[in-house]
């Protein structure tokens, strides 16, 4: 782990230094982290009709949303698309050759995105914010307890996007996969929708998956809606997914890399 730590900030280095030379690219990625939002809050707030949705007040709806696009980037993941890159094209195996797992370099990319795109992101958020008047109720203990909570949604995204990323290893391609993921996370994880105004059987499997733990959560409680024996529960969630992801990578990414050699990479 030492060796990690030390290893880090020079991976972090070549990252920012690799997304600087695609930049355009980088921008309309967290583009999209403030457009998806902003249109489902625009949509909602409308078939709010002024009045809301359920226990929402359009300036409820409105910071909502706006917390989901911080939210939403604090917890971004792509490597279940990346993995299946790297497994197709044969570039995995140089990775595999290194001394550190390919996960801590995909965790440098993935800190070194989010700081980079803050430039571009932190004014957006406040002109929205201007923009929609949104309505907070958060209290000191919701930002004591809701600063882990988010890291935990961060690591939690990041783990199990890479358990997900491991089925590269058996199928020859991801999108479908990719694609199927991040739509349940929509759907699941309350980035389309908040999960109290889903229909009650899809309300319900929300507690059993992991993405509500990754968005919705969260946000909420930054939010200030939840009363404090749903945050217990959910911080518990959160750490059952947390070790749940944790001890699952270790397992498919071994079976998995076996497979991968196995078959002449």
């Amino acid at each position: 782990m030492r060796a990690i730590l030390r290893a880090m900030p020079h991976m972090m280095n070549a990252s920012l230094a690799t997304m600087l030379q695609y930049r355009g690219e980088i921008v309309l990625w967290a583009l999209w982290g403030v457009v998806f939002p902003a249109v489902s809050m625009a949509m909602w707030r409308v078939a709010g009709k002024g009045h809301g949705v359920g226990q929402f007040s359009q300036g409820d709806i409105a910071a909502y949303f706006l917390l989901t696009m911080f939210v939403g980037h604090v917890t971004a993941a792509w490597d279940i698309f990346e993995i299946g890159h790297y497994v197709q094209s044969g570039l995995l195996s140089p990775k595999l050759l290194r001394p550190m797992l390919p996960i801590w370099e995909s965790l440098a990319d993935n800190v070194a995105y989010k700081v980079l795109t803050l430039v571009i992101l932190l004014p957006l958020w406040i002109a929205v914010g201007l923009a929609v008047r949104p309505t907070f109720h958060t209290r000191a203990i919701d930002l004591l307890l809701g600063i882990p909570a988010l890291l935990m949604a961060a690591v939690i995204a990041f783990v199990w996007g890479y358990v997900v990323s491991c089925l590269a290893f058996y199928i020859t391609r991801m999108d479908a996969v990719g694609e199927l993921y991040y739509g349940a996370m929509l759907v699941f994880g309350g980035r389309f929708a908040a999960i109290e105004w889903l229909p009650g059987p899809l309300a319900a499997i929300t507690w059993i998956l992991p993405f509500r733990w990754m968005l919705a959560f969260p946000s909420e409680l930054l939010m200030g809606r939840l009363d404090a024996a749903t945050v217990s529960s959910g911080l518990a969630w959160q750490a059952v997914w947390l070790v749940g992801g944790v001890v699952a990578f270790r397992r498919a990414w071994r079976r998995g890399v076996r497979h991968y050699s196995a078959v002449g990479a």
